[in-house]
């Protein structure tokens, strides 16, 4: 009787102790989240401007050939009165782009699609006073030539644009009517590690006349402010 009795004991005792382990076991088991941070997604490098409203500090880098991204930068500035504004020239400003058909911005940009990883692939430029890394949002206004981006500005992104890691960038382009894809193809190349504004601003030969409009709307849509 005594030996039963003990035996009865035994087996409730351990019957207890399962079921008190059960559900830490399962649990160590059964959740994939259960093991550390290797199976939570990392979304640090997928943020895009706008998870932060703030802008920080405003750089409008530009360059103008023919007055048009000259005129889109005074509308950019009139909204952004703190954001500090940098011009990008070429070397010899007296050059003549419009001669033989645009050969020589044609033969800038073939230059730079050879080899686009080469410095010596790209024009010269003048030299800069304001460090892209000193600021949180980058405005790049850029005329399109031959469907790229023009060969100065590239100049300026290829030197710059690993300075831009983790910035706030957005992409405002000036052409006659041809689309821009390959602009923004190429804003992306020089600028891998960027943080991208979900729309680019094209403002083109029908609607630069509301450029005022077009740019008080592109800021307000992606909350840039200053």
């Amino acid at each position: 009787m005594k030996k039963t009795t003990s035996k009865n004991i035994l087996a409730t005792f351990a019957a207890l102790v399962l079921l008190f382990l059960f559900p830490f076991v399962s649990c160590e088991k059964g959740n994939p989240d259960n093991s550390g941070t290797g199976n939570q997604e990392n979304t640090e490098n997928d943020q895009k401007p706008g998870d932060n409203t703030d802008s920080g500090k405003i750089l409008i880098v530009y360059y103008s050939y023919t007055g048009h991204c000259g005129e889109i930068v005074t509308a950019l500035s009139s909204n952004l009165e703190k954001a500090d504004i940098l011009r990008i020239r070429e070397v010899d400003e007296d050059v003549d782009y419009n001669a033989n058909g645009y050969k020589l911005g044609s033969d800038l940009i073939s230059a730079i699609k050879k080899a686009p990883g080469q410095a010596s692939s790209y024009p010269v430029i003048k030299e800069v006073d304001k460090k892209a890394e000193d600021y949180d949002t980058i405005i790049v206004v850029t005329p399109l030539w031959h469907s790229q981006m023009a060969a100065i500005m590239q100049t300026y992104l290829f030197q710059n644009g690993g300075k831009m890691k983790g910035k706030n960038i957005g992409l405002v382009v000036s052409s006659a009517s041809s689309g821009i894809s390959g602009v923004e193809s190429d804003a992306k190349r020089l600028i891998p590690d960027g943080k991208f504004y979900g729309t680019s601003l094209w403002i083109n030969s029908s609607n630069h006349a509301k450029r005022a409009s077009l740019v008080k709307e592109w800021l307000e849509k992606n909350k840039i402010k200053s």
